[in-house]
């Protein structure tokens, strides 16, 4: 036994080898496997991937595509649509204009027609004028003209005398036409000439020849001068020739060497400065200014302006000029005796025979109208 094993020393040995040997093939067999496996799937991921990437950007291509043309289509919708919105707000306008030259047209039509009908009706009253059938109707006009005219006498020109004549005359020319039923006419007409004659007259032509008269004067007046009141007398006092009264004497000698030196003069009234040759020019020229002023307030009848301005020349006159003297006092009283002259006059605002001659022509040509609209 011991030599038979030390003879074949391999002989245990040899399987664990082989064993060893085939589990190297296996493994190796099985690592190669897998690598295979690993191959095949890799290869189909990769097949798949770029199958499925294919399929991908060929369908995102398609949706970019239809989005793009979907934009291209809203665009050009929109597009068009704003054009028609643009040509229907034009549309609208141009209408909008037409509406407004057709009103515009429309109220030059109806004030055409107004203007026609005022002419017809004017036409219709001048030919019923001309076919009135009282010849005694013609002198309501000229009676009419009359009281027109001395409206204006009174209210533009203030000519009171000229306004009662003219109503006078009309009243004459109604006498004249011996139609009672104008009665109630020449009853107002009297009324207004009585109203007339009871409003205050005014000279007024007089009391612009007094005002230009006193402004002649001025430079004729006396300006009052330096007026110089008399001192108060001093007792003088005389050196006696007596030795005896040296004493006296020496007081005299020295108060009249003091009173060489100051001299104090005493008088009662006030003394008044004398004005220099361009004073007294204003002075006349301010005093001519106010009765100026005066001369036009009168024709224009405003009172107030004539009083101020007469009161501002008395003041002038009573200080700065000679009161003593007869021409100044006497020129004082004439602006004294203009200063309670009354020269606004208060004016009726119409005449109360104006309207009712109105209304007398109106139904005359009214009724003449309709006589001759019946025949």
């Amino acid at each position: 036994m011991t030599d038979t094993n030390t003879e074949n020393p391999e002989t245990p040995i040899e399987p664990e080898v082989l064993v060893e040997k085939k589990k190297r093939k296996k493994s190796s067999k099985l690592l190669v496997a897998v690598i295979i496996i690993l191959f095949i799937i890799l290869f189909f991921v990769l097949g798949f991937g770029y199958y499925f990437y294919k399929n991908n950007v060929g369908t995102n291509t398609v949706y970019q595509e239809q989005i793009e043309t979907l934009t291209d289509k809203l665009d050009s919708q929109t597009a068009r649509l704003n054009s028609q919105l643009q040509q229907t707000k034009s549309s609208n306008d141009n209408v909008k204009t037409q509406i407004e030259q057709l009103n515009i047209q429309l109220q030059d039509s109806q004030n055409k027609s107004k203007l026609y009908n005022d002419d017809i009706q004017s036409l219709r009253r001048a030919v019923a004028e001309t076919n009135i059938r009282h010849p005694s109707d013609w002198i309501l006009a000229e009676v009419e003209y009359l009281i027109n005219l001395s409206g204006r006498k009174l209210w533009l020109e203030h000519d009171l005398n000229a306004t009662i004549a003219l109503l006078s005359t009309a009243d004459q020319r109604i006498v004249e036409m011996g139609d009672p039923s104008l009665n109630p006419l020449r009853r107002a007409l009297l009324e207004d000439i009585n109203m007339l004659e009871a409003l205050p007259s005014r000279d007024v032509d007089g009391i612009i020849l007094s005002l230009s008269s006193l402004e002649r004067r001025i430079d004729t007046l006396m300006i009052a001068g330096l007026t110089m009141s008399e001192a108060a007398e001093t007792d003088t006092k005389e050196v006696s020739t007596d030795i005896s009264d040296w004493e006296t004497n020496l007081d005299r000698s020295w108060d009249s060497f003091i009173e060489s030196f100051i001299v104090i003069s005493h008088r009662d009234k006030p003394v008044e400065a004398l004005l220099s040759p361009e004073q007294a020019w204003y002075l006349s020229e301010n005093l001519r200014n106010h009765l100026s002023k005066a001369e036009f307030a009168v024709y224009r009848e405003q009172q107030e302006i004539y009083d101020i301005a007469l009161q501002g020349a008395l003041k002038l006159v009573s200080v700065y000029y000679d009161m003593g003297d007869k021409s100044t006092q006497q020129f004082y009283n004439a602006i004294q005796k203009l200063s309670k002259e009354t020269i606004s006059i208060d004016y009726p605002d119409q005449f109360k025979s104006a309207p009712l001659l109105s209304h007398i022509l109106k139904q005359r040509i009214s009724k003449s109208f309709t006589i001759e609209s019946a025949e």
